[in-house]
């Protein structure tokens, strides 16, 4: 029998996937998900950053970022409009709703991503970070 463990694609799956649940759950009280956080930290650095920029930084897509928005739109956290200088740009702008959000959020990632470095261990920490990028990077 083939010992599925053995394959980093399999281990890093699993890994995501506890990542996923977990951070997922701490959001949970704040009605967004971890798609959704990552917009809310880009527009509290950014402000009126446009859908194509904001994409670029969080690696979301463009018909998924339409979607993300929409609900962050509906739930009154951001508002959209479509920029002066060049009508076929849409600006996302915080409301202040989504900035109470956007900065208890944050804390949440700041400290979840505490926790996922203390399990690494202090040795394992930066070899492992940079095991990671060399993947990015290579593929």
């Amino acid at each position: 029998m083939v010992d599925l463990s053995n394959y980093l694609g399999f281990t890093f799956r699993v890994a995501l996937k506890k990542i996923d649940k977990a951070l997922s759950s701490r959001l949970e009280p704040y009605g967004v998900s971890i798609p959704q956080s990552f917009i809310l930290y880009t527009l509290l650095e950014e402000d009126g950053s446009t859908l194509k920029e904001i994409g670029t930084k969080t690696l979301i897509d463009s018909s998924s970022m339409t979607v993300l928005v929409d609900k962050l739109e509906r739930d009154d956290l951001v508002e959209r409009h479509l920029d002066s200088q060049d009508r076929r740009a849409i600006r996302v702008f915080i409301t202040e709703k989504g900035k109470k959000v956007a900065e208890s959020v944050s804390q949440i990632g700041i400290d979840f991503n505490a926790e996922l470095y203390d399990l690494l261990g202090e040795g394992n920490q930066k070899e492992f970070v940079h095991g990671l990028n060399n993947i990015i990077k290579g593929l």
